[in-house]
């Protein structure tokens, strides 16, 4: 097991492609490297064995796993980020949603959404102060957020329709519904790996 997870690491950070003449498709590394199993259409098999619960998401097919030891307890289609770049008031953001290992920081009901300076720009906005009312915008994340880091969370959507498609502006989004299930379903410190 922590040969598999470790190899997963290796090929997280080398980024796609990086070990893909290297790989046999349809192997656990080759999963987390975007490497298909031949003839397959889905993904099926998690990249790695972890004990107990942990959340899998597939960037490529738009998909929430949760998963018990190496059993799928339930799916659902995500958004995930468009990968779009933005420049503006000296800074740089790449709307990507972050490929790694990660654990569950907080979760919360009801989140009210921070408003970065990225989202000002791209409204043709000037950028307010950072205790102006303008920087919290309550159900712009749906009804429940589960953190990953300060900014990446799994959260809901008003728009479930744009759905199976990247969308985001790198988070994760999941109908209200599918969110506020697998917020009862795990902990603070779940795994969640991001492919």
């Amino acid at each position: 097991m922590k040969l598999r997870l470790s190899l997963l690491i290796v090929a997280l950070l080398l980024g796609p492609g990086a070990l893909a003449a290297q790989v046999v498709p349809g192997s656990p590394l080759a999963l987390a490297h975007g490497v298909a199993r031949e003839g397959a259409a889905r993904y099926r098999d998690p990249p790695v064995n972890v004990d107990g619960r942990y959340v899998v998401i597939s960037l490529d097919e738009h998909m929430l796993h949760l998963m018990e030891d190496e059993r799928v307890i339930w799916s659902a289609v995500v958004g995930t980020g468009t990968g779009t770049r933005l420049e503006g008031a000296g800074q740089k953001w790449d709307f990507s949603t972050p490929r790694g290992m990660f654990r569950i920081q907080l979760k919360e009901k009801d989140p009210v959404w921070r408003v970065p300076d990225w989202a000002f720009i791209e409204r043709g906005e000037e950028i307010p102060p950072l205790e102006d009312p303008r920087r919290r915008e309550p159900g712009m994340l749906g009804t429940t957020a589960i953190y990953l880091e300060e900014d990446i969370a799994v959260h809901g959507t008003n728009n479930p329709e744009l759905l199976g498609q990247p969308v985001s502006h790198g988070c994760i989004r999941m109908t209200n519904e599918a969110v506020r299930r697998l917020y009862h379903e795990v902990e603070i410190g779940t795994p969640v790996i991001i492919y």
